[in-house]
């Protein structure tokens, strides 16, 4: 059986209580119609509206959840100064649950849609 990567960023806690990001993946196996993950577990969703000029401070992850921007765009930056433009397709993973965390930016002229989707700690990504 054949199968694909799907990848998106991870954000996530550093030893020294910043922050960073880097590129991980999901499997993706062969399916009828194209390619489909495991599923993955998890404790419900979230969705967030949010202006364009929305700037949040310095904060971590409520919580271990896959953000999907659906409508608009953002920024976030890491305590390492890397910058994400989030956009429609862009996925995030975030994990960074302690420290400093990250800083969230609204972009462009309309409100951003975003869901969180909870993972469970059993879920793994590469």
């Amino acid at each position: 059986m054949a199968t694909e990567k799907f990848e998106f960023w991870r954000i996530y806690s550093t030893a020294d209580g910043s922050s960073s990001m880097e590129r991980v993946h999901l499997t993706l196996d062969e399916y009828t119609t194209g390619w489909i993950s495991k599923r993955l577990s998890g404790d419900g969703a979230v969705l967030r509206r949010a202006p364009p000029d929305r700037q949040v401070k310095w904060h971590t992850a409520p919580r271990r959840q896959l953000g999907i921007t659906i409508q608009g765009e953002g920024e976030i930056e890491t305590g390492d100064g890397q910058r994400l433009v989030v956009k429609p397709g862009v996925v995030t993973l975030l994990e960074d649950l302690t420290g400093k965390g990250h800083l969230t930016r609204g972009r462009g002229t309309e409100d951003r849609l975003v869901v969180f989707v909870a993972v469970n700690d059993d879920v793994k990504f590469v």
